[in-house]
């Protein structure tokens, strides 16, 4: 008797449907499932059906792991939003627990999230230790140690992410010293090649310390101050790993160095409220800077008042400026709540969150579009 088997394309349409860790435990079951799930048209299907469903991402420590949960962010509120502004009585919304992932140091820090994947330093035993992580399936990756003459806390990395070359790059940043040599001071990795290794990159513009940076169309921005009290925004740009500078005028340090930075419809952007990237119920007003056409300096600032409903609304919660969904709406997070602000329409819609744990006054990092990507699965291994 004949043997009936399953067609490819029926197989690569099951599976594009899977959720993201049950699709990587298929990885695991033969060497056949995980040629399927490696297929460039598996990937692009699975890419492009979890990019119709962007999450919200919160990120908190928990003694020695990071807990990973996700919340649907809303789609199109700027046609659904209520033509007047919802109370604090509002229906919670349960958040989907992702992962939790271990790691071994005194201290942790969330230092950059692009295409589904989130990067970490970890400091232990006098060691900065990088870590790549996937919060959908749990999956993390330590990255080769960094050799640098720099004190430990002086080195950050940052993860960005190629579109055109479909590539993740790794990079790190060291202080400058006068005993360090200016073209031995950033590095450079690729992940997914099969020899993880750092390569020196140089750079003629030395810093002195660095902010966590946001990769925008292969773009890292990150904000750097350079001898002399120079404040400059630094653009790495991923795919021909060469560095550009921007010199911030003094009008917008405070917006670009302590505010968020945000990706505003494909153009760098940072929120700021109060010289800070928080927000309470005594804050009034919150301002937003956008930065178009780097060459010719096309910087442009927007300033909203918040409406007399937000104090009694937000309370003593105080809430992190986390950027734009869709147009009009800004997004500040709490541990307990989100806040969807339409600076158009001024509604505000406050959505209480249902099942995390985190502690009222733990330190909880929100990203925004975070969605499942298969395209860095097979190097976690």
């Amino acid at each position: 008797m004949e043997e009936k088997t399953i067609p490819t394309d029926l197989i690569i349409d099951i599976l594009s449907k899977l959720p993201m860790k049950s699709l990587a435990r298929c990885r695991c079951v033969s060497k056949l499932w995980a040629s399927i799930v490696d297929l460039p048209c598996t990937t692009e299907l699975f890419t492009t059906r979890a990019s119709a469903h962007p999450q919200l991402l919160f990120v908190y420590r928990q003694k020695y792991k990071l807990v990973f949960l996700s919340l649907p962010q809303p789609q199109n509120l700027d046609k659904n939003s209520p033509p007047q502004n919802l109370d604090k009585n509002s229906p919670p919304v349960a958040v989907k627990h992702l992962s939790c992932i271990p790691f071994r140091g005194s201290s942790c820090y969330v230092s950059g999230h692009v295409q589904g994947l989130v990067s970490l330093r970890v400091i232990h035993k006098r060691m900065s230790l990088q870590i790549i992580c996937n919060p959908s399936t749990g999956q993390a990756l330590t990255l080769p140690k960094i050799k640098s003459s720099s004190f430990i806390f002086r080195v950050r990395s940052i993860l960005g992410y190629d579109p055109i070359d479909n590539q993740f790059k790794v990079l790190s940043l060291s202080g400058y010293s006068k005993i360090t040599p200016l073209d031995q001071q950033h590095q450079v990795l690729t992940l997914g090649t099969q020899e993880l290794k750092w390569r020196t990159i140089k750079c003629s513009t030395p810093q002195h310390s660095f902010k966590h940076g946001i990769c925008i169309n292969g773009v890292l921005y990150c904000p750097v101050r350079a001898p002399g009290r120079n404040h400059m925004i630094g653009c790495f740009h991923v795919r021909s790993e060469k560095f550009t500078f921007i010199k911030v005028k003094t009008t917008f340090i405070k917006a670009v160095f302590h505010g968020t930075l945000i990706n505003y419809n494909g153009k760098l952007g940072s929120l700021v409220s109060g010289g800070s990237r928080f927000a309470d119920g005594a804050s009034r007003s919150f301002q937003l800077l956008v930065i178009g056409d780097f060459e010719k300096q096309e910087w442009s600032t927007h300033n909203y008042v918040l409406p007399r409903l937000w104090k009694n609304l937000v309370g003593r919660a105080v809430l992190r400026l986390v950027g734009f969904v869709g147009t009009n709406e800004i997004v500040f997070s709490h541990p307990s709540q989100v806040i969807y602000y339409n600076i158009e329409k001024r509604t505000i819609l406050k959505v209480a969150i249902q099942g995390a744990e985190a502690p009222q006054y733990n330190f909880v990092i929100t990203f925004l579009n975070h969605m499942e990507d298969l395209k860095f699965t097979h190097a976690f291994k």
